[in-house]
């Protein structure tokens, strides 16, 4: 009797230790589903994967920002979403983090890293670098030169010579003079290996007015950028005033883009209203930075393209008059010291009287019949921007373009606070 009671005590004990261990694997299966769907700030950042990661600038501060998980459109892009982007708060603002790349293109990076040092994948970076620091600096410089001949994958591109390399990059080297100098130029070939848009707002500072988000750092393989607003998009349905200031605002970057800076002029080759985003004031900023040719345009007698000094004109559209798409020539770009690539993009998104899709052109549709009749030239110098004779200037009708906008807006301006006075 008494060997029949502890053998139930044992049993019931039994079935008490099961139910826990299984109660147990299910809140640890659960919480695996809940980090998947919710990642903390900590898993995003990656940490571990350094120096082969974006930079540690923003890392004091990381913890302070409270990732936003309040639709399901957020857990969606983040299961589905191609770019990894995430949205949270920082101070009460809003902000956005980027991973600059999907999970796979991110894994096909570490293969390479590990192929480069000549170690079996999965690798470990907790290795003495020091005597990598002259091949990644060799690695920086070939991926942005890639060879015109070839397939080019280059995300960043210098041309038509590197000669001031180390000008172009003089903010950055700035944001970065405490860091190890190999940590940094890993950090360096990382990101134009992944996605060189952190690089580009640093050269291109917000602060000094370019018509880019505010960057705030990276952590790992993450950084944190001002949120802007709505993308361009969703403004296709605005009133015409309130298009018509965006406009010009796009304008204004393709002037700044290309002659802001005398070194260097930044073309831009992935442009659309997905990649632009509008603040609170109707002013455009540029959210993906991700493709982009840089000239410099202090090239030597001796490293001058034939051809440099005659003004580039993106031809494309006379080659393919039907394909409604955005097209260029990279190396064309680059044999130039100034092309009207920044131009032709803008003026695609603002009149594309070929195509309906709002996603290449069509901002400015729709203009008031009182506007047309003020202002006759409206239309043609919207059409000679966009799809210019070939004898004229692309450049010249942008520029006469924003100014008549920015004259119909002053216009605008004026009736309304006479109406209200």
């Amino acid at each position: 009797m008494i060997l029949h009671y502890v053998c139930n005590i044992v049993r019931f004990k039994k079935w008490k230790i099961l139910m826990l261990i299984g109660v147990c694997a299910l809140v640890s299966r659960v919480n695996v589903i809940l980090q998947s769907l919710y990642p903390s700030i900590t898993q995003l950042t990656e940490l571990p994967k350094c120096p082969a990661c974006y930079g540690v600038s923003a890392c004091h501060d990381i913890h302070k920002i409270d990732l936003i998980w309040d639709d399901i459109n957020a857990i969606i892009s983040h299961l589905f979403g191609v770019k990894n982007v995430f949205f949270g708060t920082y101070n009460q603002t809003k902000v956005v983090l980027k991973k600059l790349a999907h999970s796979s293109e991110l894994e096909a990076f570490d293969i390479t890293l590990c192929d480069i040092l000549h170690l079996g994948y999965p690798c470990s970076v907790f290795i003495p670098l020091d005597r990598y620091t002259a091949q990644f600096y060799d690695l920086i410089r070939k991926a942005i030169t890639s060879d015109f001949s070839k397939d080019d994958t280059s995300r960043l591109r210098l041309c038509p010579t590197l000669s001031h390399l180390d000008d172009l990059f003089y903010n950055v080297h700035l944001n970065n003079k405490h860091i190890n100098p190999t940590q940094y130029l890993i950090n360096l070939w990382t990101l134009v290996s992944i996605n060189p848009e952190p690089l580009i707002l640093q050269i291109l500072p917000a602060e000094n007015g370019w018509p880019v988000p505010k960057y705030y750092g990276a952590c790992g393989r993450i950084i944190v950028e001002e949120y802007v607003g709505l993308p361009l998009a969703d403004y296709y349905d605005k009133s015409w005033i309130q298009r018509i200031k965006i406009a010009s605002s796009l304008l204004n970057a393709a002037y700044m883009f290309t002659f802001k800076d005398k070194n260097f002029g930044f073309y831009l080759t992935d442009v659309s209203a997905d990649n632009i985003a509008v603040d609170n004031e109707n002013v455009a900023k540029f959210i993906d930075l991700e493709n982009i040719i840089i000239v410099d345009k202090n090239v030597s007698q001796e490293d001058e393209p034939k051809g440099w000094q005659k003004i580039h004109k993106n031809t494309m559209h006379f080659d393919f008059p039907n394909l409604n798409c955005f097209s260029y020539s990279a190396e064309d770009i680059c044999n130039h010291y100034l092309s009207d690539h920044n131009y032709y993009a803008i003026c695609q998104l603002l009149l594309n009287a070929e195509n309906q899709n709002p996603f290449f052109g069509e901002f400015l549709h729709d203009i008031p019949t009182n506007i047309e009749q003020q202002y006759p030239d409206i239309q043609y110098l919207l059409r000679q921007c966009a799809i210019p004779d070939s004898k004229n200037s692309r450049i010249f009708f942008g520029q006469q373009l924003k100014i008549l906008l920015d004259t119909i807006l002053k216009e605008y301006l004026n009736v309304m606070q006479h109406e209200i006075s």
